[in-house]
């Protein structure tokens, strides 16, 4: 069984006395290219965000989702007893809901 070591010599370029021209510009970039890096990262976020706003409005400003829940439960509690006409009737049911924004107002209206 034979290891080979390679050892990596860093030898300094500049000396102390004068200023270090290629430790400069290295560490100029590496911040540079941290914030870059960032801002790219934060704007994407903030797109991702707001993208399709318009669309994502409807389904996460509703005033109540009692009605949808019961109807999930119902799904769920079809599917355990093995009646999937029932499973099948509800979930179209919930999809026709969801369809519709006239019908996806009527189902969320306060009791």
């Amino acid at each position: 069984m034979t290891f080979v070591l390679h050892f990596w010599v860093i030898f300094p370029i500049c000396n102390v006395s004068s200023e270090c021209i290629l430790g400069d510009t290295l560490s100029k970039f590496s911040i540079w290219g941290l914030y870059i890096t960032f801002v790219l990262a934060v704007g994407r976020f903030i797109r991702l965000q707001c993208s399709d706003l318009r669309m994502r409005i409807p389904h996460e400003n509703l005033p109540s989702c009692d009605r949808f829940i019961a109807i999930c439960e119902d799904i769920y509690a079809a599917r355990a007893e093995g009646e999937l006409g029932v499973e099948e009737v509800l979930y179209w049911t919930l999809v026709k809901i969801y369809r519709s924004p006239h019908m996806l107002l009527e189902y969320t209206k306060p009791d």
